[in-house]
């Protein structure tokens, strides 16, 4: 049965509840991983095998229940851990019923070093304090895929101590939301925050490609979260 046609007002509607959701479900998450945190006396954050352990345990049970997530994880502030070195406890799909924990290089200098405190998804979330999405992008010293990563602040104590984030690759994005775009009875494409096409219902526009339209032919709307910059743009 084919899907009934939608005009581009019910098509940003529906947009919006997805990617509502599914910060929702990565603040489920933000909780559930900094409710196992700790600071020492000195007010840094402490991690040891167990807390990992635990960590492992909530992260596998995320991505086994959101099919869409490549990879999820904590992402620390330098300044939480007192240390120049960074930390990330960050775990993958292998396939839909393995996970792996990633491992990154967070002592600066070193090999294939990643400095994520300048990365828009990292700062936008701890500087900012704002539910962030970033991308599509090819990231080259983390997972080495084409993302869009979606963050939003780990706080602990009432205090900012880092990021907490999942990765969706985009071709998992596109199985999830083209079929919405192409039940557009109009030409629709979502954009991210600099007008980076994330996913389109015409073959002239791919991921990644900037399209800003103007023009009276072309409407724009804003989704949700509004930190995130994320608008439907459809022809009218």
């Amino acid at each position: 049965m084919s899907r009934r046609r939608i005009s581009g007002a019910e098509l940003a509607e529906e947009l919006r509840a997805w990617f509502v959701e599914r910060f929702e479900r990565l603040e489920t998450l933000a909780g559930a991983f900094t409710e196992l945190l700790a600071c020492n006396a000195s007010g840094h954050l402490q991690l040891n095998d167990s807390t990992r352990r635990k960590l492992k345990a909530v992260a596998e049970e995320f991505l086994a229940e959101n099919e869409t997530v490549d990879g999820c994880g904590l992402i620390f502030a330098h300044s939480a851990l007192g240390t120049e070195n960074g930390a990330l406890e960050w775990w993958v799909r292998e396939d839909e019923s393995r996970f792996a924990r990633y491992s990154i290089g967070v002592v600066p200098g070193a090999d294939r070093y990643y400095d994520y405190e300048h990365h828009e998804w990292f700062f936008r979330a701890f500087n900012d304090g704002l539910p962030a999405l970033v991308g599509p992008y090819i990231d080259y010293l983390g997972v080495e895929a084409y993302v869009v990563t979606l963050t939003v602040p780990a706080v602990l104590e009432a205090k900012r101590v880092g990021a907490i984030g999942n990765d969706i690759q985009v071709s998992d994005l596109g199985a999830a939301l083209l079929p919405l775009l192409q039940s557009c009875e109009s030409d629709a494409v979502l954009l991210g925050s600099h007008d980076n096409v994330l996913i389109s219902n015409t073959s002239r526009l791919l991921p990644g490609e900037f399209f800003a339209p103007s023009g009276t032919d072309w409407a724009s709307t804003p989704l949700s979260p509004a930190s995130t910059g994320l608008r439907l743009v459809h022809r009218t």
